[in-house]
């Protein structure tokens, strides 16, 4: 017979209070971790979403709609990361930035968006499973995985790592479609959205994902069709929402060719097959410092949460439930090795994801679910609960604490102030987002600030730049094409004189204007009609959303209110 204490009784029994402990848990994990991985130091990709942020902050600074590009990149020449790769989520932490400081903002989106994902795995959890315990140790677990770290700090790879927040909020919004109340369809909607909004590979791989559950728990979609009727509807309302993004991605890869597409600049996924001993090692990360600085893999503790499957007897639905999630993190990391045939149809259709060991955030959460809930099965006393609940925490600060100085180690060789140059790409990875016709980024460099001109008699004068303006002065005997420093992007507009006059793109890939008469000439980015289309759209989309959410939840006050009566 186990004996409890009435406190740990009573904290038990009180779901307010297993969340806030949990919550308490959380921030204190947060903090360690924020303070363990001090200074902030460059990561692979750290230097390239560090700028992403940097020219959000100055494009908030320009205008409400959010039109711009990064004026200042490849020696002002100008680069559009923004139609590529999503920003929304990062608007409210360029905010904080205008405000305090690029580093600040950083700082502050590691902790924050750490703390959310958190919350959004417990929520999950604990409304799938009805567990608080498994709620907690399945959140702590995934939140400060090792992957997470990894993508967080040695990769810096912004984009994957906000993703891990949202992973959870779709699955939850799936399980509401397929076999939970679907009216609330609008989570897996909102969830989804703010996927795309991150990281578009992470998107894909979840929409990839979302297809292995609906093949094997398609038997709910068939017997009530409004099931399937919802999930529709989730995704329109998805594409409707994240508009902003799409609709200029879309826009921009359809005017024209870029590096990524004829330069071969991304790595196949075939190519990207980690070697076995890599694999064991990657799941047993965390508790010795490699010997190397970049291993991936789920990690000591995620390894050991699966394995408590050996000590659990019970037979249920929501167990199954489980164990599918297991081998289907099993699969995925089977995936990331040779043995997965990437380059056959029509998984060769998915190298844009160019790793696969990229689906080690989603092995990540169904590992860390299955040791919540196993851990919760095999202990039965609160006393115990409690005890298995601070050995995690103790150990993942033990491995926060051994990884954080393997990354001061391989990874704080270098200033985060470094300036973007042309030896270091620009601190722009590998310049995907380049138009095809612009010969070369030495050519660029070579150029420098000249302007190119048809007639010898034609002069320029006074060419400057301001605020993403370029202005100069032109003097002309006749029609006169003149090629600008200015990587050319649709959306480009130009003024002669105050009155407008066509952009076209030169051979160069450069912006070009035609001009007749002489003047004060005024070049800048002013966006297209199908961009400010899309941030109509997506914000006519999330404020509908949420009125429905807010109907929605007095439609069900409501009805509680007449059957408590």
């Amino acid at each position: 017979m186990n004996r409890t204490s009435p406190f740990l009784d009573k904290m038990a029994a009180k779901k307010r209070s297993r969340f806030w402990l949990f919550f308490i848990l959380l921030v204190f994990l947060s903090l360690v971790m924020m303070y363990l991985y001090r200074p902030l130091c460059p990561g692979q990709d750290f230097f390239f979403h560090y700028r992403r942020l940097q020219a959000l902050m100055d494009g908030m600074k320009a205008g409400p709609l959010l039109v711009y590009l990064d004026y200042d990149a490849i020696d002002g020449y100008g680069y559009f990361t923004k139609a590529f790769y999503p920003d929304f989520v990062l608007i409210p932490f360029a905010f904080t930035g205008n405000f305090t400081s690029l580093e600040f903002a950083c700082r502050f989106m590691a902790f924050s968006m750490t703390v959310l994902c958190g919350i959004t795995a417990y929520i999950t959890v604990n409304t799938i499973y009805k567990k608080p315990f498994a709620a907690t140790v399945a959140a702590l677990l995934y939140t400060f995985c090792v992957y997470r770290l990894l993508d967080l700090y040695h990769r810096a790879a912004l984009g994957e790592t906000l993703a891990f927040t949202f992973i959870p909020l779709v699955f939850l919004g799936l399980y509401h479609v397929l076999k939970g109340d679907y009216r609330k369809w609008y989570i897996l909607a909102t969830g989804f959205s703010l996927m795309i909004f991150t990281h578009l590979i992470s998107s894909a791989l979840m929409f990839f994902t979302m297809l292995v559950f609906l093949a094997i728990y398609y038997k709910p979609l068939i017997k009530e069709p409004k099931r399937l009727l919802y999930l529709v509807v989730a995704g329109v309302v998805t594409l409707l929402v994240t508009a902003y993004y799409l609709c200029p991605m879309l826009e921009q890869a359809i005017s024209g060719t870029f590096y990524y597409e004829s330069r071969n600049l991304t790595v196949k996924t075939e190519d990207s097959a980690l070697p076995f001993h890599w694999i064991i090692w990657g799941m047993f990360t965390g508790i010795v410092m490699p010997a190397q600085a970049f291993i991936p893999g789920v990690g000591f503790m995620l390894t050991g949460a699966v394995a408590l499957r050996l000590f659990v007897y019970e037979k249920s639905s929501k167990l199954r439930s489980i164990d599918i999630g297991v081998i289907i993190g099993l699969g995925y990391i089977v995936a990331s090795s040779p043995l997965f045939p990437w380059s056959v149809f029509p998984f060769n259709k998915l190298n844009f994801i160019q790793m696969a060991w990229r689906l080690f955030a989603f092995s990540s959460f169904f590992f860390a679910v299955a040791g919540g809930y196993y851990l919760s099965s095999i202990l039965k006393s609160n006393k115990r609960l409690l005890a298995a609940g601070f050995a995690v925490v103790i150990l993942l600060v033990f491995i926060m604490a051994n990884d954080a100085q393997s990354y001061r180690m391989y990874r704080c060789g270098r200033s985060i102030t470094q300036a973007a140059a042309f030896n270091n790409d620009y601190h722009l990875g590998g310049l995907e987002y380049v138009p095809s016709n612009v010969p070369s980024i030495e050519y660029i460099h070579q150029r420098g600030d000249s302007v190119g001109t048809e007639y010898d008699g034609t002069t320029i004068v006074n060419l400057t730049r301001d605020k993403g303006i370029t202005s100069f002065d032109v003097n002309v005997a006749g029609p006169e094409v003149i090629e600008l420093p200015l990587i050319y992007y649709k959306g480009y507009a130009a003024k002669l004189n105050d009155r407008e006059i066509p952009v076209a793109e030169s051979e160069n890939g450069l912006v070009q204007i035609r001009v007749s008469q002489s003047g004060h000439a005024q070049v800048y980015y002013g966006g297209t009609t199908i961009q400010k289309l899309g941030w109509i759209i997506t914000l006519i989309s999330i404020s509908g959303l949420c009125v429905h959410i807010f109907l929605s939840g007095k439609k069900k006050e409501q009805q509680q209110n007449k059957s408590d009566t």
